[in-house]
This record gives structure tokens, sequence and C-alpha cells, in this order.
């Protein structure tokens, strides 16, 4: 057997926690999103969810980021990123552009088919 380290151990302590809770979620109304092996939830449930709603989430990490970086997470341009925000508000496609954003760049999982 492969003696692991200690940082080994609290990655693996870490996912199992995070597949425990996914298990737990699935049949619900919740939304997985990771940022590198960080499990956030979205939900309305009080109990589980880290976030109420997509946006709150995507408020969260442009508040801890900064624009700039936040930009290079989700693989866009300061630039590029207004100007879509800006055409799904005309286009009236806010919540289309925001679930594009969470399943592209945060690989987001809908529990409830689960």
């Amino acid at each position: 057997m492969e003696a692991k380290t200690g940082k080994e151990l609290l990655g693996a302590i870490h996912d199992n926690e995070n597949m425990e809770r996914l298990n737990r979620l699935k049949g619900t109304d919740s939304l997985a999103v990771w940022c590198s092996d960080n499990l956030y939830i979205i939900s309305n449930s009080e109990m589980e969810s880290d976030f109420h709603t997509p946006a709150e989430f995507l408020k969260y990490r442009l508040n801890l980021l900064g624009t700039s970086d936040f930009c290079d997470e989700i693989d866009t341009t300061e630039k590029n990123f207004f100007e879509e925000v800006l055409d799904a508000i005309d286009n009236e496609w806010t919540d289309d552009y925001i679930q594009e954003i969470l399943t592209e760049c945060y690989h987001m999982e809908d529990l409830s088919n689960e």
C-alpha cells in the first residue's frame, strides 16, 4: 500500500465529503457548481445551499476575484463580458446566459435530474 501525504489524505476526505453532499442532494432543485476542487450548491433550500441563485454565486466570484480575474476564470475579456451581459439584457435571455456561464465555466450539474 502506497503511503499518502497529509495533503493527499485531506484531499481524499474533501472529495469524499463532496460526493456525499452531491448524493444527498440528488433529486432536489439544487445545482452543483465547481471552482477547482471546491463544490458550491445553488438552491432555494436553507439547509444545504451555499447560494440561493446563480446570479448570487456569480456576484460572489466577481467580488472575490475582481473583474479582471473573474473574466479570466470564465474565459472572456472584460469588454466581451459586458457586451454579452448587455446583449442578454436587450434580448431578455439573461437566465440563459447565466446558465451558459455556469455550465461551460463551472461544470454545473442539475441535481434535480439525478
